[in-house]
Formats: structure tokens, sequence, C-alpha cells
């Protein structure tokens, strides 16, 4: 009996083996407790600090074939207490679904719900950091040849199968009625200087119509701009990002520029200024950028005062002047301190200039108790400023902070 059981699984370990595919599982389990006196939004006076939990559980399965790959990723989030000790509604989502079908040397068509994940996520990122994080429902195709790389995407977005144009409520739904993105990318880290550059234009289709009387009247905003990385010297890593924004009556632009230096294997420092021109109320455009669908939480600081949250007073933009260090300093915990000056980018309604908006300061650390599970923390302040209380609301002379412990098992 034994010999037959082996046999049988000799031949279809072959059998696998000669049609090169496979089907792979994997999960996930981020658990992350949170302390919050100020994130987000800051605080006012005689608010009370919030805490809870929050849970992320994941299972994917994924089918490998040499001309096809089919992942499928369903999720359950939340915080501890919100559902009921007797569930009966169940509250699991689509995480990811799609399918990538590959045609001959380097072309590929990818259909389905997915992450979009571009460059350094300033635009389009998978928002990891949120426990639901983010995916679009959308047609890929494109095409690699050696150093260089083309993509473009395709989405139509709709409330629910319909017999006509109808209003598109984005509020339920993806946050664009259409997207039309291009991206081109060429690698050169096998150049002198090594470096990489990619270009991206993106059309979206906005829903700016009449939510009572479900009238649709879509307009047109497009984004183009470059992402530039380069290693000029041995351990230094300088970075351009460039965006424009126009059409739908939108005039706006974000630059940024980071440098990264390795010192040894134990320090590691960096700098960077952003900036996001921002709305002051005059003139007959928007010249408010929107970063869209970015991972918003890795560029403005911590406790997401920017971007991650709303504005009270208008989309003032934003002007983020930061530096900081990561150590190895202890083996196996390696620690990050960066520093935040925040000021706007347009003069604030009321005001007659440019002005700061406060200081942050952002520490984390991690440390790996065995494999596949990683304990990760970290402490965060803001020293705002009285600009602060007028396009963020709450009262600058309170003290803000936020803290957070998460254990992530990942499979």
């Amino acid at each position: 009996m034994r010999k037959h059981i082996l046999l049988t699984m000799l031949v279809l370990t072959a059998a696998t083996a000669t049609a090169q595919q496979d089907l792979t599982f994997d999960a996930q389990l981020r658990t992350r407790a949170e302390y919050r006196n100020g994130a987000l939004y800051p605080r006012s006076e005689g608010e009370q600090p919030a805490t809870f939990v929050n849970e992320r559980a994941r299972l994917g399965v994924q089918f490998n074939r040499n001309d096809l790959t089919v992942r499928m990723s369903a999720q359950h989030t939340g915080v501890w207490g919100q559902d009921p000790q007797v569930d009966k509604q169940g509250r699991v989502a689509v995480n990811e679904a799609w399918a990538r079908l590959k045609f001959g040397q380097g072309f590929f068509a990818q259909i389905g719900r997915q992450p979009l994940v571009y460059d350094d996520e300033r635009l389009l990122g998978a928002l990891d950091w949120n426990v639901a994080g983010r995916a679009h429902d959308a047609l890929r195709v494109g095409y690699k040849d050696g150093s260089n790389q083309v993509h473009a995407i395709l989405a139509l977005n709709q409330n629910d199968e319909q017999t006509k144009q109808v209003y598109y409520d984005a509020t339920k739904s993806q946050p664009y009625k259409s997207m039309q993105t291009f991206w081109y990318h060429y690698d050169g880290h096998e150049q002198p200087i090594p470096f990489d550059v990619s270009v991206l234009f993106m059309n979206l289709g906005l829903e700016r119509g009449d939510a009572l009387s479900r009238q649709s009247d879509v307009k047109h905003m497009q984004t183009l701009g470059t992402h530039i990385n380069a290693t000029p010297i041995d351990g230094l890593d300088a970075t351009a990002t460039f965006y424009y924004q126009m059409g739908n009556k939108t005039s706006a632009w974000m630059a940024s520029l980071k440098a990264a230096y390795r010192i040894d294997d134990v320090w590691r420092v960096h700098a960077a200024y952003d900036y996001l021109s921002g709305e002051d109320g005059t003139g007959s455009k928007n010249n408010a950028f929107d970063p869209l669908y970015g991972t918003h939480h890795k560029f403005y600081g911590a406790m997401d005062y920017f971007y991650a949250s709303a504005w009270q007073a208008g989309n003032v933009g934003l002007q983020d002047i930061q530096a900081g260090v990561t150590s190895k300093l202890v083996p196996d915990v390696p620690m990050q301190l960066t520093y935040h000056y925040f000021a706007t980018a347009a003069k604030v309604p009321g005001q007659d200039a440019i002005l700061g908006l406060g200081h942050e300061l952002d520490y984390q650390l991690s440390y790996r108790l065995m494999q596949s599970v990683d304990l990760t923390a970290g402490y965060s302040f803001m020293l705002g400023q009285h600009t602060m209380d007028i396009v963020k609301g709450g009262d600058h002379s309170r003290w803000q902070d936020w803290g957070w412990v998460a254990l992530n098992i990942k499979l």
C-alpha cells in the first residue's frame, strides 16, 4: 500500500514539474494597538485620548504556470470588539482577485481586483499601513524588454449594473469613475552611474454631477510627471520626483528631493524636501495638488495630519522639510528617528503669508521575534503652531502624541 501511495505521489510530482505549475498559499495576521492623543487631527481642550486594537487577517492562494498566474486573497479587517461574539453577518472582503496572462516574450495582461504599486508609491501605492490596504478594479497590460518596461492601466467603475448613464457615487465605491494610466520605466543600474527613471501619465474621470438629481457630469484631470533615483557614489541614494496636474479647472504641482547616505553598516542618514502646491482661495483654478492614491503615511509624517486625513479650511498645500537617522546600534533592532518641519505652500485664507504648521518627531523600531513573526513599535509627537488650528482644527497648545505597537505574522 505504501509503495502505491509513494508511486502516486511521484507521478503527481513529475506531472506538476513537467507542466511547470504550482499552487501556493500565504497568510497574514497583523494586530496593532494604538494610543491616539492627537493623531490624524489635533485634539482640542478637554478631549481624552483614544485606545483600540485593530486587526487584519488575510488568506491568499496563488496558481502559477508558465503562461498564467491567478491570485485570490480574502481578508477580515476591523477593531477588536467591533463584531459580536455570535456573528451571523461575517464581514469578509475580497482583497485581491486577478489573473495574469503572459503572451510571448515580455507581454502580459492582468485583469481583476489588484493593488497598483508604482515607483516610490507617491501616487499609486498599496497603502499597507492601513488595516484594509488599497486595491483597484482594472485591466493592466505591459511589456518588458531588458531595461525597458511599459504598462497601461484601464479602469471603468459603476455603482451597479446600469441601463443608462447615471450619477456615480464615489463615496461608496472607487474614488474615480474612469482611469487611463501610462507608465514607462528605464532601469539603468548597469550604467556607470546607476540610476532608474519613470514617466507616468494618468487621466482620471471624476464625477462632478448632482447627487440629488442623479445627473452625471464627468470631468477629467490629468497628472504627468517623473520619478528619478540615482546612486552617484557608493552609499549615496538621491531621488527626485515631479508631477503636474491639469484639466478640470486644475493647475497644481508637486516636487520632492531626497538624499540618503549609508555611513556604515550601523548608521544611515537622510534629508528630504517635499512641496505640494495649495489653494489660497483666489483665481479661477484649483491650485491644490492631489497626491491621489499613494501611500501618504510613508511621506508626510507618521501622525497622518496631511493627505491621509481631511483639511478643515481648504487644501493650502504643504512644505515638508525632514531629516532622519536609521540605526542598527542594537543588533537585530533597527531604529529610525525622523524630524519634520511643516509649513503651508499657499497663503492661508485671511492671512497675509505662507505660515508654519508645526514640528513632528517620529520614532520607530522593529524586532524579529522568530521566523515569520515581527514586532514593531513607534511613538510620535507634534508641536503645532497657530496656523495648524486654522487648517486642521484642534488646539495647538495642547500636547499631541501617538504611540503604537504591532505584531505581524506572515506566512
